[in-house]
């Protein structure tokens, strides 16, 4: 489980991070979020893909055994669980997003549950 969880979300920040770095208008097309200047473009290269590649890094870490599981597990808890709060409390309090949003939200509450699951096993 801990493998799978790592591999699973850290795989998933990767390919984000790196579109977000690569093609930020094309990231921010589906959502209708329109980048129309240098700023906005440098905010979403740097928020989204460096950070984004940041974290997948730290997941990837503990999937190869570069650091140990038990942070990088605890880190997907808190990170994809953060994502997930802040999801669903916009959901609450401005309405359902596109439905991109909502599969990434599948997929962080996923991982969350996994990561719990890792952790709860590894006691």
């Amino acid at each position: 489980m801990t493998r799978f969880t790592l591999w699973g979300a850290g795989l998933m920040m990767l390919v984000v991070g790196a579109l977000h770095l690569m093609a930020p208008q094309m990231m921010m097309r589906e959502p209708g979020i329109e980048l129309a200047t240098t700023n906005h473009l440098h905010i979403i290269r740097a928020a989204y893909g460096g950070a984004y590649l940041g974290i997948a890094a730290l997941f990837l870490s503990g999937a190869l055994g570069w650091i140990d599981a038990r942070p990088a597990l605890i880190s997907v808890v808190l990170i994809f669980g953060g994502f997930a709060l802040g999801r669903l409390v916009s959901i609450a309090l401005d309405g359902v997003p596109v439905a991109l949003y909502l599969g990434v939200l599948g997929a962080e509450v996923f991982f969350t549950v996994c990561a719990l699951r890792a952790l709860r096993r590894r006691r």
